[in-house]
């Protein structure tokens, strides 16, 4: 089992928007401008991540705070992540109490198992590029291709609110999420 630890930890998203990485945007940022030039085929942060093989993987997010994000990156066959070097980049967000009110009114019926912690694919619904990290917690990700046909931008449920893919959600990927005894286990398939 792999266990995050606090220096896997790439982004926190809270009320103050307080961030870890310094590629990371502050709240009040202008993505397109601050995203210029960024790659579109991995997520923001990506020096902070956790690298597993490909196949089913427990990985241990007890340490996570809420508003933080870590992102867990393995090989994938699946054509859907072609646009990111077929690496599959998943996001575990532990959300705020803002954000887990919001969820309880917006997440999509069966997506989330728990409405503390949101999973989901870093890969944009639109052209399958690399999601990154905005810091702002009323929308958490932002589609790293800024083009002008391009910036979507999700909400803290996963919700395209603009951009090409306003309207759409982020994909989940195939998860359990165990909590007991104080620990919390993601489970990827």
């Amino acid at each position: 089992m792999h266990k995050m630890t606090r220096r896997n930890v790439i982004a926190t998203i809270s009320s103050s928007a307080v961030l870890l990485c310094p590629a990371l945007l502050n709240a009040q940022t202008n993505i397109d401008e601050a995203w210029a030039g960024i790659p579109d085929d991995r997520p923001i942060g990506e020096d902070r991540l956790i690298t597993l093989e490909a196949g089913p993987a427990q990985v241990d997010v007890t340490a996570l705070q809420p508003g933080e994000v870590i992102v867990i990156a393995r090989p994938t066959d699946d054509a859907a992540f072609s646009a990111t070097g077929m690496t599959q980049y998943i996001a575990v967000h532990r959300r705020t109490a803002d954000q887990i009110a919001f969820g309880a009114a917006n997440d999509r019926t069966g997506a989330v198992q728990n409405g503390e912690y949101f999973v989901v694919n870093l890969v944009c619904s639109h052209r399958g590029k690399a999601i990154g990290l905005t810091g702002n917690p009323a929308a958490p990700f932002a589609c790293t291709d800024r083009g002008s046909r391009h910036s979507s931008v999700f909400d803290a449920s996963g919700f395209g609110v603009s951009g090409a893919s306003e309207g759409e959600y982020l994909s989940i990927p195939a998860y359990t999420l165990q909590s007991s005894s104080g620990q919390v286990i993601v489970e990827l398939a």
